[in-house]
């Protein structure tokens, strides 16, 4: 919090030519300030890590075992349900020949359909082109 009459008595301390004296008291000053904005900087990053908890909490669903993310009304995924379950980390699963294979974890799954069989191929997913200038 600012502390307005620690400004007026520095003022006074310079007007009086107690110049050391003023100095030591705006370093006092700079080093709170320095803790404060310290501090408020480690609170906006735990309020950015709660909002993204509560993001995930809100958009993220299963369907066929795998976890998927609703992102700006677009389907994101499939993730593996494995990293997920046990680490909380959202791998994207890759396609393979048999199925689907975690990076992160060298999990394979079989490819599910949406009624759920195992070892079905699951459709080919649209690329999206993305335009560069010349």
């Amino acid at each position: 919090m600012l502390n307005y009459r620690r400004f007026k008595e520095i003022n006074d301390l310079f007007a009086q030519g107690q110049t050391g004296k003023a100095r030591h008291r705006l370093m006092e000053m700079q080093s709170s300030f320095i803790a404060l904005r310290d501090e408020m900087n480690m609170l906006k990053v735990r309020v950015q890590t709660f909002e993204d908890i509560l993001y995930l909490a809100q958009n993220l669903y299963k369907e066929n075992g795998f976890y998927w993310l609703k992102t700006s009304g677009l389907k994101q995924g499939p993730f593996c349900p494995g990293c997920y379950e046990n680490e909380g980390g959202l791998a994207r699963l890759e396609k393979c020949r048999h199925g689907l294979h975690c990076p992160y974890c060298q999990a394979n799954y079989a490819a599910r359909t949406r009624s759920g069989t195992e070892g079905a191929e699951m459709p080919p997913r649209a690329a999206n082109i993305i335009p560069f200038a010349r």
